[in-house]
């Protein structure tokens, strides 16, 4: 059994009267991917702000220990009159990382990520946003966190970068590390992630192991006809209900159970589940 590296307790953030956040709670196994989705405005953002520090929550809290934890936003911002080496030592020196470990460090990081060591001799400020987005990689790796919280991981990056930060994450989980992603890009983190937190409207809707929700589980639709959609509750946590029928996400051993409700009614559909027929499920 994994143990958890971070764990938010009832989060809630207010900006005015708009709830960004309420009573927030989930964890974070150590050394797994956990992938955080959800729609525009969801409140994704300001959660791992909330996480990281950033904003002080109205209620709630977080619990961390003494990790340390890497954080890449979506949009990196660095001190303009820089250049990246420049960075890169202070960065160093802020975290006790030895001088003469430093060129090592950063060589085979670089590698890690696509990145050109070469652009480490300007200004960041020249870097496309690509290239400053594998930058803040190189800055947060660098401290070699326990725990790698990522904003929009793929933003900016063509194909092959992209592959090479899922490679990277990949690489950090065998070595035993913790990385939690915010993103949009459902099927670039369903090939990595082991499990799911979905928000919607400030609300955490559901965290799942991802494997056991797409082999253990199935997607059923059938006809309204002569259907009750709480005695259907009672099979399923979440019924929803379409113009034409109700749609299920059931777990299979639930299957012969369901079937003795509906009797000699037949089902519309049935499919097994993807992460994005999973996403649009919860949040639609």
């Amino acid at each position: 059994m994994n143990n958890i590296i971070l764990r938010a307790q009832n989060l809630s953030k207010k900006y005015g009267r708009i709830e960004a956040v309420r009573n927030a709670a989930f964890s974070l196994p150590e050394g797994k991917i956990t992938a955080f989705l959800g729609e525009n405005g969801a409140g994704k953002t300001t959660t791992l702000k909330l996480l990281l520090g950033f904003l002080r929550p109205d209620s709630g809290r977080v619990e961390t220990g003494d990790w340390r934890i890497g954080y890449v936003p979506e949009r990196p911002v660095f001190f303009n009159w820089l250049k990246g080496k420049e960075i890169i030592a202070l960065t160093a020196k802020m975290h006790g990382i030895e001088k003469q470990d430093l060129p090592l460090k950063i060589e085979n990081l670089s590698g890690k990520i696509s990145f050109d060591r070469k652009l480490l001799e300007r200004k960041v400020q020249t870097y496309s946003l690509g290239n400053q987005k594998k930058f803040s990689y190189l800055q947060s790796l660098l401290i070699s966190p326990d725990l790698l919280i990522v904003d929009e991981p793929f933003t900016a990056l063509d194909p092959p970068s992209i592959k090479s930060i899922r490679d990277l994450f990949c690489g950090l989980k065998r070595e035993g590390r913790t990385v939690f992603l915010s993103s949009h890009l459902v099927s670039e983190v369903e090939k990595i992630c082991d499990e799911i937190i979905i928000i919607s409207k400030g609300d955490i809707i559901i965290q799942e192991d991802l494997n056991r929700l797409k082999n253990d589980h199935v997607f059923v639709r059938f006809e309204k006809a002569a259907l009750d959609k709480e005695k259907l509750s009672a099979l399923c946590s979440r019924v929803k209900e379409e113009d034409t029928g109700f749609v299920m996400l059931i777990e299979k051993r639930r299957l012969d159970s369901l079937a003795d409700y509906l009797g000699s009614k037949e089902l519309l559909s049935h499919e097994q589940p993807d992460l994005e027929k999973i996403f649009l499920f919860f949040i639609q």
